[in-house]
């Protein structure tokens, strides 16, 4: 016999993913349609699927709405980080992952400073890009493992940072924690801290890497040798 409770629970978090509303842009038909079914029978709902930017941005342009934007890098035309800079202007509050073939740091970089969430391979499985989905609509900037090991690799020869711009063993703790997808509360739990002060050593990381955003903070922290998510 089910648990009246557990089934309520189970419904609950089904209504709650139907709420969330995704774009998905992708070129190649076939694996476009593979996607969206993964994410469909996940409760996502896809709203807009496009074969280019374009096609994307104008339908933006024309009201359409998402919680989540799951982007190629490599389309024809406009190319994605030219894109995911326009739809971040057009709906600021969206959360973007790139979901590409593409493993070099230039796009990689280019990417995550245009204001992508997030990076995925496209080798990885169903249940990784379900996973990284998650960890970005929870705040998280999920860099895939070969990206953020092939980084760390490149940059470790890197010349010495200015103590001023070096991150304390607090700091890297934090936006570590941060980068994995913890909110602020759970890196503040985790840690025995209170929400502000993990508030205030984000702050500082982004003080210190000269940066206004997590995504960015990341990214130059691992171009830096700084983190290390692999």
């Amino acid at each position: 016999m089910s648990d009246p409770l557990t089934g309520d629970l189970q419904t609950k978090a089904a209504t709650d993913k139907k709420a969330i509303r995704l774009i998905l842009i992708e070129d190649h038909a076939d694996f476009r349609e593979s996607v969206s079914m993964v994410l469909t029978e996940r409760g996502y709902s896809c709203v807009g699927e496009f074969s280019t930017m374009e096609d994307a941005i104008e339908a933006i342009r024309g009201g359409l709405e998402a919680d989540l934007v799951l982007s190629d890098l490599g389309l024809p035309g406009m190319s994605g980080v030219e894109g995911i800079k326009k739809v971040r202007e057009l709906l600021p509050l969206v959360q973007v992952l790139v979901l590409t073939a593409f493993t070099d740091k230039a796009k990689v970089f280019a990417a995550l400073e245009a204001g992508a969430h997030g990076y995925l391979v496209k080798a990885g499985s169903a249940t990784r890009l379900i996973a990284t989905l998650e960890e970005v609509l929870a705040g998280g900037t999920p860099l895939d493992p070969k990206i953020a090991g092939m980084i760390l690799q490149t940059f470790r020869q890197l010349s010495p940072i200015p103590a001023a711009e070096t991150l304390s063993a607090r700091e890297s703790e934090v936006l570590q924690l941060s980068a994995k997808g913890l909110t602020r509360q759970e890196v503040a739990d985790k840690l025995g801290l209170s929400q502000h002060s993990v508030t205030e050593y984000i702050k500082r990381c982004f003080d210190k890497l000269h940066v206004r955003n997590l995504p960015a903070a990341v990214s130059e922290a691992i171009r830096r040798g700084l983190l290390d998510l692999s």
